[in-house]
């Protein structure tokens, strides 16, 4: 059952995939520019809930009608631009990256991409993003998610509670409700919060909560104040997209501004309402909106290709861009959308299973295919196959949940084994991402030495008892909760085990030059060496005070901007780009460091250190690759594959560490 028609939505609709095209290109002052995903979420809300209360209201609601409805919405395109991205990429793509967007197919055929890309990319923003070319049906599975669950939900509060004033205290509560949990989840775990549904679900109710305003609200207010209201939504939503960044924190409570900004348009906007009306139900406004859908189908795998294909997206190429999404997006509008409204009269089983389950079958068995043939490696070489495969090797998706499980209660022993398989446990691994990467080094040397570990590591915690670290976040000083809890959980539950050895990784050459810690009520400034030196000499005299063999390793060269497919790139478009790092930079970066290592060994007699620059660096160079196997999934860490050759050859070279007669288990 169809609502009234509001071209003002459409010119919102607009305005959103206008955001996020233009920050997906990289143009200046659309920094803040993803806020348009939040837009669409306040937009699709609204106008779902106001479906359901039309329909449920004069009992014409099924559950068919309302999930046929979403098919012969969302199918066509979707479907459709999943088969030309899949085209394109089985040409182009290499092996593992082939079989890495079989793997997003698959996901986002049944609409977990949210999941995938959670899993697999990490953040939003992170390594590997721009060039995964269904990085943005993400948004389109936390509105398919909401859409399960939301009419089930409906329904109940219709039953339990009759009165529209009722029903909207109870969305209020759940709106706020939601966004604690939106914004805990933005500071504790910003990858899982920006993708998942719980902690977007709040921007889809505040759409939801409009429905129920009372009836006078519009009415109530003369049109200055109208207009001046809506002029504010729109300045909130002009505001995120300009002063907004990757580093905010985000969802939480930041997406209030431009979820309440589209709130206040959706509210207080009309057709004949200056300055806002204008802009947002112009011809061209309302006709973009229109297509608004399929452009943001379109958009980004266009731009995710360019990104593979290393084409920089200058002016040019970008109004190219911009040009290609509308064109095509116009012509899925005619079509495809248009013709498949026609279906609205066929049955809701013969709509879902030709629409949804047919395609998504076909979809889900090629990709299974891709998959199985190992993404069809003979249309490359076996060089650009290997580094390819290296590249695509991330230890945080090979280690799984060991790295980013709960804070306080990470996954157990058996979960994340290292080495062999056998009943004790003689390494455990602790520390920040940098620990993780090197999962893959120390799997290969306890492995060799017969030795079993155990994987507690977790991004941005180094391994520092008693110890409290803080970010800055533009001009605030934000407490990194998650980092004391670990450690809290590491000192208390783990050490007083006594393993035999204890291994310590981290970007502890970064930590020492700014990082923010503080040890108990030490008044020294959050950014003093020495107090980071005391905190990193109490762990390890605690790890030694439990019977452990403290293990420090000591860190890899870090490089100054993405280097893991340079190599890669030199090989396969002809380039002649410089991938090393000279050696006098890395031995200036990592000089403090040093001295601080040097004292630490001095004092511990049983401290051991793993310095794996003895495997990638040279007299004259840090290399990024070694042997055609590239080692780096970024400027920083190693990829997987890199990791578990740096084992090796320091196996080769310098001997098993784990494998010191004065410190060997019994």
């Amino acid at each position: 059952m169809a609502i009234a028609y509001r071209p003002e939505i459409d010119g919102l609709r607009f305005l959103a995939v206008a955001l996020v095209i233009l920050h997906h290109l990289g143009i200046p002052g659309f920094n803040g520019g993803f806020v348009g995903v939040d837009v669409f979420f306040v937009i699709s809300g609204y106008l779902i809930t106001s479906i359901l209360v039309k329909e449920v209201s004069s009992s014409a609601f099924s559950f068919g009608g309302f999930y046929r409805r979403r098919v012969i919405r969302l199918a066509p395109a979707y479907f459709l631009v999943l088969l030309a991205s899949g085209v394109l990429a089985c040409f182009t793509l290499l092996p593992a990256e082939l079989v890495q967007f079989a793997k997003s197919t698959i996901y986002s055929t049944f609409f977990a991409a949210n999941f995938f890309m959670w899993d697999a990319v990490g953040g939003y923003f992170g390594s590997g993003a721009d060039t995964t070319p269904l990085l943005h049906l993400w948004s389109l599975a936390v509105e398919e998610q909401f859409y399960l669950f939301w009419p089930v939900g409906f329904l109940v509060l219709v039953r339990l509670f009759p009165s529209r004033l009722s029903i909207s205290a109870v969305i209020v509560l759940m709106l706020i409700a939601t966004v604690m949990v939106s914004q805990y989840g933005a500071l504790n775990y910003p990858a899982a919060a920006y993708y998942l549904m719980p902690t977007r679900a709040f921007e889809l109710l505040i759409g939801a909560a409009l429905v129920f305003l009372p009836s006078f609200t519009l009415g109530g207010y003369s049109r200055y104040v109208r207009m001046v209201l809506s002029a504010m939504g729109l300045g909130l939503i002009a505001y995120s997209s300009i002063f907004f960044d990757k580093s905010i924190w985000f969802p939480g409570l930041n997406a209030l501004i431009p979820c309440i900004g589209t709130a206040l348009i959706i509210l207080f906007a009309r057709e004949g309402l200056p300055i806002v009306g204008p802009l947002l139900t112009n011809r061209f406004s309302v006709a973009i909106g229109k297509i608004s859908y399929p452009a943001y189908l379109w958009h980004w795998p266009i731009i995710a290709f360019l990104n593979i294909h290393l084409i920089e997206i200058t002016p040019s190429i970008a109004m190219a861009v911009i040009s290609a999404a509308l064109v095509l997006s116009w012509l899925t509008y005619q079509f495809l959308e248009l013709p498949a409204r026609h279906f609205r009269s066929r049955s809701s089983s013969c709509v879902i299973m030709a629409g949804f389950v047919l395609p998504a079958a076909v979809f889900t068995l090629i990709a299974y295919v891709i998959i199985a043939k190992g993404g069809l490696p003979v249309r490359f070489s076996e060089d650009l196959n290997r580094r390819a495969a290296a590249v695509m090797s991330h230890a945080d998706a090979e280690r799984g949940r060991c790295n980013e499980g709960p804070v306080s209660a990470p996954l157990p022993e058996y979960d994340c084994v290292l080495g062999v398989r056998k009943s004790d446990v003689d390494i455990l691994l602790v520390g920040d991402s940098h620990a993780n990467h090197f999962s893959g080094m120390i799997d290969v040397l306890a492995r060799e030495a017969g030795l079993r570990g155990y994987d507690v590591t977790q991004s941005n915690s180094v391994f520092l008892m008693n110890t409290d670290r803080y970010y800055k976040q533009g001009n605030e000083l934000v407490h990194h909760a998650s980092f004391r809890k670990r450690n809290d959980y590491i000192a208390t539950e783990l050490l007083p085990r006594g393993y035999h050895y204890v291994v310590l990784g981290a970007s502890y050459a970064g930590h020492i030059n700014g990082g923010l810690f503080t040890l108990g009520e030490d008044e020294r400034g959050m950014a003093d060496d020495s107090l980071f030196h005391d905190s990193l000499r109490e762990t390890i005299k605690a790890v030694v005070s439990y019977g452990s063999v403290p293990v420090l390793i000591k860190g890899n060269p870090t490089f100054e901007s993405d280097i893991s497919r340079c190599t890669l790139n030199n090989h396969r478009f002809g380039l002649d780009a410089d991938c090393n790092l000279v050696r006098s930079e890395f031995d200036s970066r990592f000089s403090a460091w040093n001295k601080m290592v040097d004292s630490l060994e001095a004092e511990f007699d049983t401290l051991m250190v793993i310095d794996p620059s003895r495997v990638i660096c040279d007299d004259d160079y840090c290399y990024s690759e070694i042997d055609g196997l590239p080692l780096y999934k970024d400027g920083n860490h190693l990829n997987y594959m890199g990791s578990e050759f740096v084992g090796e050859q320091y196996l080769k070279h310098f001997g098993n560490p784990f494998r010191n007669e004065m410190a060997a288990p019994d």
